[in-house]
């Protein structure tokens, strides 16, 4: 396993109140997760450090408090691409549940903050709680439908709809569906999830930034952005 930075390794009383009154509602299910996250651990990630690497065998399960992660796949020849990318409230590593090795390499994208239980205490949810379990097993089926539309949305159609869905993508993961709002990620990360070249999304995103589609806000930080949701979707359906 990785090296991590420890802090605070135990998931105490006061931090498993935030975060189950506060974080791990998940929106899209409509539940909560407080006798999922008993006897948990808590881990700080910084961005760009590596939560757990494809093939090693799964010990652990992951849920997001804070933060987004991305997922890297290995290809034959070493190359790694950007398949999937995680927020707050997602799950990381169910694939333990049917398979013994993470299937992707998981990098903190900023800073992050995640609640992990040990795998065997996960499967034993599977007794204890089944109705709770099924339900995060089906949040792991909905991350399979994004991959599908990773593919469908990214990497089909021209260079400047790709990256218009994308920015409207990531508004959604960062902020909510109906966010107008989006902090961008690299350019280099960017071009490594549509599958072209960094020149190209720079090129894009300086149209963007040049028609207002895309509008810098000066007090937050350097890659938040107001988005015009008209001239993106117009974008989007080119």
């Amino acid at each position: 396993m990785p090296t991590w930075k420890r802090e605070n390794d135990g998931f105490n009383g006061n931090i498993a109140n935030v975060a189950v009154k506060n974080l791990v509602r998940n929106e899209s299910s409509g539940f909560s997760f407080p006798e999922t996250l008993k006897g948990s651990k808590k881990r700080r990630f910084s961005a760009k450090e590596v939560i757990y690497r494809q093939n090693e065998r799964v010990d652990r399960v992951f849920m997001i408090l804070s933060g987004m992660v991305e997922l890297l796949s290995y290809l034959p020849n070493g190359r790694a691409r950007i398949v999937r990318l995680h927020s707050h409230n997602h799950w990381l590593g169910l694939e333990g549940s049917v398979g013994p090795f993470y299937e992707h390499t998981a990098i903190a994208v900023d800073k992050v903050e995640v609640a992990y239980i040990s795998l065997e205490k996960f499967s034993a949810f599977e007794r204890e709680n089944p109705h709770q379990y099924c339900q995060i097993l089906k949040q792991g089926y909905k991350y399979l439908a994004q991959a599908d539309r990773w593919i469908a949305d990214f990497s089909t159609g021209a260079i400047k709809s790709r990256v218009a869905r994308l920015v409207a993508f990531l508004a959604k993961l960062e902020y909510g569906e109906s966010s107008t709002r989006v902090e961008l990620l690299t350019v280099h990360e960017m071009a490594d999830m549509l599958g072209v070249t960094p020149e190209s999304v720079s090129r894009i995103l300086a149209e963007f930034k040049r028609t207002h589609t895309l509008h810098k806000l000066e007090s937050y930080s350097d890659g938040l952005y107001e988005i015009d949701s008209y001239r993106l979707q117009q974008d989007a359906r080119q």
